[in-house]
């Protein structure tokens, strides 16, 4: 699938366009999993089971072998019903140093985003106008507590995502907003949906 990448903020970014390939069963260690290949260089591995779905492995285009995940991170947990939750790690994506190098937070900050689903009945309409429905919504949320400025000294910085799964097509959309005060960070939003 491909998705279509929008940015906004306090950083210019051009629009790109993602392709996600996902193949299978392929067997890592003995276990068929779901491999899902992104177009900037990395696979991911999955096991889809009654508990769930979770992510065992990852390999960039230059390993040999997938590195497996240890612990294992949950995409969506079961039930697949409003309310149910999970945790996964996270590193901020969008947040960047204006001064200091190098520039991401992600090679030094960490912090666990709790999941929920928000909803199962969603229909989702996208800017290349087609509509998707039933999805479920899934929300993120994580907080980094980071020196912003002098003024304002330590904040609690949320991380928050949202992704949609569509019936019979799977992830069609998805957010991930990183919003700091003004000082010695930007930060800003990522949003994606699927291309026709």
């Amino acid at each position: 699938m491909r998705y279509v990448v929008t940015y906004s903020g306090d950083f210019v970014h051009e629009p790109e366009e993602w392709t996600l390939r996902t193949q299978g069963p392929v067997m890592v260690e003995g276990e068929p999993l779901m491999k899902r290949h992104h177009s900037k260089g990395v696979a991911y591995f999955f096991k889809v089971d009654a508990q769930g779905i979770r992510r065992v492995a990852q390999q960039t285009d230059l390993d040999r072998e997938p590195l497996i995940d240890t612990p294992q991170r949950w995409v969506i947990k079961a039930p697949y019903q409003v309310g149910t939750e999970w945790t996964t790690p996270t590193v901020p994506y969008l947040l960047l140093r204006k001064n200091e190098h190098p520039r991401e937070l992600k090679y030094s900050h960490s912090s666990l985003m709790t999941w929920r689903i928000a909803s199962v009945q969603e229909t989702v309409k996208t800017a290349q106008g087609q509509t998707f429905s039933p999805c479920m919504k899934v929300e993120g949320l994580a907080h980094l507590n980071l020196y912003t400025d002098p003024v304002n000294g330590f904040s609690d910085v949320p991380l928050i995502a949202r992704e949609w799964y569509c019936h019979k097509v799977g992830l069609v959309k998805f957010e991930r907003e990183e919003r700091v005060p003004p000082g010695f960070m930007t930060g800003g939003m990522l949003s994606a949906e699927v291309l026709p």
